[in-house]
């Protein structure tokens, strides 16, 4: 029974991990201060979403490599 639970456990585990990948491919998330909602964002903020859209971006990339080296786009 123990490895029924353990099995379940980690299928359930990729499902999550699959739909929170998705909501991050759809959704780009961006914290907003409340205090200063104008767009007033620091240095280190900016250098934070470039980061961000630029590692999104080399996966993104890396991943049409993978397919197109594994075959899959055909």
């Amino acid at each position: 029974m123990l490895v029924f639970i353990i099995t379940g456990a980690i299928i359930c585990s990729f499902f999550v991990e699959y739909l929170v990948q998705l909501f991050a491919e759809k959704f780009e998330i961006e914290w907003v201060s409340v205090a200063n909602p104008v767009k007033n964002v620091d240095s280190a903020q900016e250098i934070i979403i470039a980061m961000r859209k630029t590692h999104r971006e080399s996966e993104r990339q890396m991943n049409k490599a993978f397919k197109v080296a594994s075959g899959a786009h055909c």
